[in-house]
């Protein structure tokens, strides 16, 4: 069996000096073969294992609708996810739901205004509280940003771009006084969480027929990594508490695909991340590489500049002049 790691902005939290060694992780790193490549967004990375082509945009609506249990059929369809909009001095910026909680009860009381203002011109469709689609009669010749690339961001800039864009700037503006005194997020605010104040349109795109088939099964809770199994044919799973589980309910033969959640700064505990990708993951795996349990281990790093992949097979683990070093080592563009 091959077991395939792909751990997005695994690097973006590496440089901080916590004192702490991962030394399993170290091991990997050391023993395995290395290569760098240009950096990638996590939704191109998956769309490119796939073999599924690129549209105007990575058609990631079509196939996270599919994963939240949708019939996305051959339909135009567009996520417009609720986010906050925060008004700086000088600049504009936003936060998606990765940064905040919303309810189901909360999404289809701002939809019901959404749809009652808009009409049968632009339906949402609030398939999950965080996650809204929209289905469009025709194809906007436009491209969009993901929110990952942007958070944070300035709004300026990640806009919808293209003949087409600047519809979409005007209903992003009139969804914006919508819900800008919306009761849900007077009672929002009044418990000091952010207003659900706009609409993010991105992802756009006609779900295509599975080109590829690269993994025997894929585990992970990333609503794109399972639309995109799902498509194919191949068994998506809830991502287990430790390799474990995976290893238990994975075939014998085949490679697994992991997705794991990134270790991201922004929550506060990248150490305890950190610590957890050790004790749950890398610790486990070098355990099932040595035992002879996985014939070979893939490890995919996305860094901000960056992507380092690391294979490593069971005989690579006797090399003892490749030495372990801190895992900041590997933040360069040198390997």
């Amino acid at each position: 069996m091959h077991c395939h790691l792909f751990i997005p902005d695994f690097f973006s939290t590496e440089g901080e000096d916590s004192g702490d060694r991962l030394v399993a992780a170290e091991t990997l790193f050391a023993k395995g073969r290395r290569r760098r490549l240009s950096a990638s967004s996590p939704e191109a990375w998956l769309f490119e294992r796939f073999a599924v082509p690129k549209q105007r945009d990575w058609p990631v609506a079509p196939y996270t609708l599919l994963a939240d249990g949708g019939a996305p059929e051959r339909d135009f369809w567009l996520r417009a996810d609720p986010v906050h909009l925060r008004l700086g001095r000088d600049t504009l910026t936003f936060a998606d739901s990765a940064a905040f909680e919303v309810s189901r009860a909360e999404a289809e009381a701002l939809v019901e205004t959404l749809n009652r203002h808009f009409g049968d011109a632009m339906l949402f469709y609030p398939v999950q509280p965080a996650r809204w689609y929209v289905r469009l009669r025709e194809t906007p010749d436009m491209h969009t940003t993901p929110p990952s690339a942007a958070r944070e961001g300035l709004i300026e800039g990640n806009l919808p771009s293209g003949p087409d864009a600047m519809r979409f700037h005007a209903l992003m503006n009139e969804a914006q006084m919508l819900l800008h005194e919306h009761p849900v997020n007077a009672e929002r605010e009044a418990r000091g969480e952010p207003a659900l104040n706009s609409v993010w349109f991105w992802g756009g795109g006609v779900i295509d027929a599975a080109r590829n088939r690269p993994f025997s099964a894929v585990f992970g809770d990333d609503p794109l990594a399972r639309g995109l199994a799902l498509a194919a044919g191949i068994p998506a799973r809830a991502l287990p508490k430790h390799a474990g589980v995976m290893l238990a309910a994975a075939a014998h033969e085949g490679v697994a695909l992991v997705v794991l959640d990134p270790p991201r700064s922004a929550t506060g505990h990248s150490r305890e991340r950190r610590a957890a990708l050790e004790h749950d993951w890398f610790g486990p795996l070098l355990a099932a590489l040595q035992s002879g349990r996985i014939g070979m281990l893939t490890l995919s790093l996305l860094g901000a500049d960056s992507l380092l992949e690391i294979e490593t097979v069971r005989s690579d683990l006797r090399y003892f002049w490749r030495l372990k070093r801190p895992l900041a080592n590997y933040l360069g563009t040198s390997t």
